[in-house]
């Protein structure tokens, strides 16, 4: 069996994080410059992927609007999904970059610190949701 890994999809970045190998805890990865087509952002994000081992799963945050109804970003968010080999669940993301930014404003990060992290640290958090809802099942 292999660790889970999450993704917080974007055209620009791509947040990555692993758990570790008992599936406890969440841990952020550097963020991965995404390609031109959400095809090729998955085909990146699966090379980085299997440097780290065997992953067993992929959690990728889907953009739903607070209404619960889909985005423009959902579309993108689930042709990406389609590309992926391995298992992929989809998990409701909605608020966690606000979470992380209002986190990292608090702790009195700076702005250009916070862009270079906060795709990552979504992604940690989804993660983290994520693993913490395994366990409570």
């Amino acid at each position: 069996m292999g660790r889970i890994a999450a993704v917080d999809f974007g055209t620009a970045r791509i947040g990555l994080a692993l758990s570790d190998e008992r599936k406890i805890v969440a841990l952020p990865q550097p963020y991965l410059k995404a390609g031109k087509t959400p095809q090729e952002s998955a085909q990146i994000v699966m090379a980085e992927l299997a440097k780290h081992g065997p992953i067993e799963t992929v959690v990728i945050g889907l953009p739903l609007r607070l209404n619960g109804k889909d985005s423009p970003s959902t579309t993108l968010v689930r042709e990406f999904a389609a590309c992926f080999t391995l298992p992929v669940v989809l998990l409701d993301e909605r608020l966690t970059t606000s979470q992380v930014n209002k986190l990292m404003k608090e702790a009195e990060v700076s702005r250009k610190k916070r862009a270079q992290h906060a795709d990552s640290l979504s992604a940690t958090l989804l993660l983290q949701t994520f693993l913490q809802s395994r366990c409570s099942n």
